[in-house]
């Protein structure tokens, strides 16, 4: 949908008011809208069907003149027939989709001559080379083996910290690799909230030597110095039942000091600090890839925030909700929770031992009351290994942290792929989450799990993407699970694959495989044989058809058996007047009905996105549907009553609107991004079905846009087509393929069949 500003008041337009008044339905008789179509529905017309079309009137009138001309030929709906035929015939040959092949995610691992921009949005991971291999036929290719893309498992750190600690203070450190020498004396994880140590930098009298550092909020000198005011504070921390030694040595890691090697700065603050950032980039990242590792592997993991009295297992504790406290507090088999009291009015750190399973009990239990059940589920799954299935697991895991990395304003969001690598069953080698885009880290993680983990789940939670661009177009922000809409059992298989988008990048679409559809009209539509259709009008029906089939037998009669050629003309004359009278009755009763064959998109406002009938329809579209059939007097609403998933919020960017099917009377509410003309089944969601709104091209080669998601009832199911397999991402593709003739075939067909009437001859002799 465009945006365009009012000149004088510098309003966006779809913010103005009349836009979002619904239009107004004029009284007009049935004859009236024979020629003319009330606006926003689709008339009976075999060309420019609805009323802003050219040659609208003079379409309906060429049809009521062929009505009578052809009476007799156009009575039985022979031409309709013929259509419907010829369509589903020439739809039934759809061959394409079986050579539309695509190359496996894992095909191309990221590599080191990737170009992403560290800023990209783009989902897709990087193309690189990989050495070819024989297969055992001979052919030459790309085959990535498990040592390509697995890392092995139980990596430990590389740099530890040997701290002093003299009469209970800090005296000194220095950083040592971390050793067969040194491995068996163990080692203490250090977890904390960047902002909570720089509160202690900040009591200590500190100062910021350097502006920010690109997205960081601190630069890496100053996050050191940071750092190490905590430092500071653990080693004078009065420790609770615990008997130490204040004159002591101990191993300690902390992120700042032991993501990296050590090295002596350069002369220059300004160029040491340059120089010094551009070495340790590549070993920071890498290690943060095993952070979950790391602190698996500690004796006790020791937590911390500067809120006076807090126990940190509560989510209002801003280290709680910490995209890395997954990977750092999961595993833990010992804690030590560092609490600062008030003692004579000035703060003070006391350490309080606790087991790493009772500190997740009572980060559980605080979960479930704040109704976090992933959260719940996932310290759940910690305590008691195996309790859930790997696909809870992993769907419980992937939500968490993107729920944590959107609260915290993706300040992150470029290491989501590492905050979650370790904590699922295939880890990625590290360096390939390239820590520049957390979704292009994500789709490789997901890929590296298909064995465990079906992504259809996924995207039946993810909302729209806050930026068209991000997450590919079909990953977002995902929706938490709500009482009575639990359930979510995934009905096709979803995975990414690999593909280029028009621009040269490299895209991860979402590949549906044994998609259920279903197609979306693109407006109401007059319904030109209302009187086989519709069960209000079977007495009608049966007393038209009786008084046809009587006139047509004596006409033929008299036609037959007639003895004078004044007869014979009266018998034609009979069957032709009664045909003109029979097809002007289910004309003008083909202007009083809709269609009832399907689902429709009916927007708000005005979606100006150009297509034909676009009218605002308000908020309760089902009043104009009355005032355009009145035998449309009853919808049910789908939606709070069944306890259905919202996901999105109504935003400034999308519009909102109603999915109605006119057979069942069924209305939902829907936000999208723009107007849908399909849906694709995802799952079991709750008391329905999630399907997720799509803009398909009719070229099967091009990928379709995700543009909202939208809770169904149980019985759709059974109006769905199956489907080899749907991809969604972005909504373009590379290649464009020019159709053959006999699949422009399919678009002749479809349109012989909308102009002429949706029912056979054998539907119209009932």
């Amino acid at each position: 949908m465009e945006k365009s500003t009012h000149p004088d008041t510098s309003i966006d337009i779809y913010e103005l008011p009349e836009l979002h008044s619904p239009f107004h339905v004029p009284k007009r008789s049935a004859i009236a809208r024979l020629f003319v179509e009330d606006p926003g529905v689709k008339g009976c017309g075999w060309f420019h069907s609805y009323r802003e079309d050219r040659f609208h009137v003079l379409a309906n009138i060429l049809r009521v003149l062929c009505n009578i001309i052809l009476a007799p030929v156009l009575v039985i709906s022979l031409w309709n027939a013929v259509g419907t035929i010829a369509y589903n015939l020439v739809k039934a040959s759809w061959q394409d989709e079986a050579f539309d092949v695509h190359d496996a995610v894992l095909q191309n691992p990221p590599g080191e001559d990737d170009l992403m921009e560290p800023n990209s949005t783009n989902l897709g991971p990087p193309v690189t080379t990989l050495k070819p291999v024989n297969d055992s036929g001979g052919r030459g290719g790309f085959h990535p083996t498990s040592n390509d893309v697995y890392e092995a498992t139980d990596f430990e750190p590389r740099w530890m910290l040997r701290v002093v600690i003299r009469e209970g203070q800090y005296s000194s450190h220095d950083q040592v690799e971390w050793t067969e020498e040194h491995r068996g004396t163990g080692y203490t994880a250090l977890s904390y909230d960047m902002e909570a140590a720089y509160t202690l930098f900040k009591e200590a009298g500190q100062t910021l030597r350097d502006p920010p550092d690109g997205k960081r909020k601190f630069s890496l000198r100053d996050r050191r110095q940071i750092a190490k005011e905590f430092l500071k504070e653990y080693c004078s921390a009065i420790r609770r039942n615990q008997k130490v030694d204040p004159d002591r040595e101990e191993f300690l890691w902390l992120d700042e000091f032991c993501l990296s090697r050590e090295r002596e700065p350069v002369a220059g603050e300004e160029k040491g600090d340059e120089a010094e950032r551009k070495e340790v980039a590549k070993e920071r990242s890498e290690e943060l890839g095993r952070l979950a590792d790391i602190f698996r592997g500690a004796d006790t993991v020791v937590v911390f925030c500067d809120k006076v009295n807090c126990d940190h297992v509560k989510l209002a504790c801003r280290w709680a909700n910490r995209l890395f406290t997954l990977g750092e507090i999961l595993h833990a088999s010992k804690t030590q929770r560092m609490t600062r009291r008030l003692v004579t009015g000035r703060p003070q750190s006391y350490l309080y031992p606790e087991s790493g399973r009772s500190f997740r009990e009572r980060m559980m239990h605080d979960a479930a009351m704040a109704g976090k059940w992933h959260l719940h589920s996932i310290l759940r799954q910690s305590n008691n290994s195996g309790s859930d299935t790997w696909q809870m697991a992993i769907h419980a895991l992937i939500v968490e942290a993107i729920r944590r990395d959107r609260e915290s304003g993706y300040n992150h969001h470029e290491y989501l792929g590492k905050g979650l690598n370790g904590l699922l069953p295939r880890r990625a080698k590290l360096q390939h989450l390239k820590g520049k885009d957390g979704w292009a880290d994500l789709a490789w993680l997901l890929e590296l799990n298909q064995g465990f983990y079906n992504q259809a789940a996924l995207a039946a939670v993810c909302c729209l993407p806050d930026k068209p661009e991000a997450g590919n177009g079909w990953l977002g922000p995902p929706i938490e699970p709500r009482a009575g809409n639990e359930r979510l059992e995934p009905l096709a298989s979803a995975f990414t694959v690999s593909g280029i988008n028009k621009g040269g990048k490299p895209i991860a679409p979402l590949n549906i495989v044994g998609a259920q559809t279903i197609g979306l009209h693109p407006a109401l539509k007059r319904d030109s044989m209302a009187l086989y259709h519709n069960p209000r009008l079977k007495k009608t029906k049966r007393v038209s058809l009786s008084l046809l089939f009587l006139c047509w037998l004596c006409g033929f009669v008299m036609l037959v058996f007639g003895s004078r050629i004044y007869i014979r003309v009266g018998g034609i004359a009979m069957i032709w007047m009664s045909s003109i009278v029979f097809n002007g009755v289910r004309l003008i009763i083909g202007t009083m009905y809709l269609e009832r064959s399907g689902w429709v998109f009916l927007s708000d406002r005005k979606t100006n996105d150009g297509s034909k009938g676009d009218l605002p329809w308000g908020m309760e579209p089902e009043k104009k549907i009355n005032q355009l059939d009145r035998s449309l007097d009853r919808f049910i609403e789908w939606g709070d009553r069944q306890m259905a998933p919202n996901w999105d919020v109504p935003a400034h960017q999308y519009m909102q609107g109603h999915l109605v099917d006119l057979r069942t009377g069924v209305k939902a509410r829907v936000v999208v991004s723009e107007k849908p003309n399909s849906m694709v089944v995802l799952g079991i969601h709750g008391s329905g079905v999630t399907y997720m709104l799509l803009n398909r091209s009719r070229n099967i080669h091009d990928v379709a846009a995700k543009v909202g998601l939208v809770n169904l009832p149980p019985f759709t199911l059974a109006a769905t087509e199956k489907t080899g397999s749907v991809r969604v991402g972005q909504g373009e593709f590379t290649e464009t393929v020019e159709a053959p003739p006999w699949k422009k075939l399919i678009g002749a067909a479809a349109e012989l069949k909308d102009a002429a009437v949706a029912v056979t001859v054998a539907e119209a002799l009932v």
